[in-house]
């Protein structure tokens, strides 16, 4: 768990050092974002309200605006046929539906591992921005990049431009 700490820690001072408000005038911002998701039982992960087959939050960086919390609710996007994200940073929460393909794992991949371990697999990720609240309210956009799973650990990267709403 320590490395988890320096990883977050290390995420801190490059957020710190990356993040720069968005030119006046500019509504188009360039984003990228690493989160990271400890796939844990809800009584070793309090912050998280429901860690579960259709529920997973984690924290990360959301360059250019800084730390973030996230939360993923499985099937609940897109009417029920995608997922939805919500990453929030200080400045407000950015709501996106998101869809993922191509799903692959090397070697074998296992039919039912144990939970919360599982067999290393691979997802692309597509996100469609969808609103938000604060200097998210009204923003659009698209995201893509992957989800990588191992063990008890997803790594989600995403990144594209995001339309604020001026």
């Amino acid at each position: 768990m320590r490395w988890l700490g320096a990883a977050l820690a290390s995420a801190l001072v490059v957020a710190a050092v990356a993040v720069a408000p968005a030119a006046a005038g500019t509504t188009a911002v360039p984003v990228s974002m690493t989160l990271v998701e400890v796939l844990t039982s809800p009584a070793q992960q309090a912050d998280c309200p429901d860690i579960a087959i259709a529920f997973n939050c984690g924290v990360g960086v959301v360059v250019p605006f800084g730390v973030a919390t996230e939360e993923v609710a499985f099937g609940e996007g897109c009417g029920g046929a995608c997922d939805s994200r919500v990453v929030t940073v200080a400045s407000g929460s950015l709501f996106l539906d998101e869809t993922a393909s191509d799903f692959s794992c090397p070697g074998a991949c296992a039919a039912n591992p144990p939970f919360p371990l599982s067999f290393p697999f691979r997802l692309t990720l597509t996100d469609v921005v969808v609103g938000g609240t604060g200097i998210f309210d009204g923003a659009s956009g698209r995201l893509t990049g992957s989800a990588s799973i191992s063990g008890p650990h997803a790594q989600i990267k995403l990144s594209g431009t995001v339309t604020l709403d001026p």
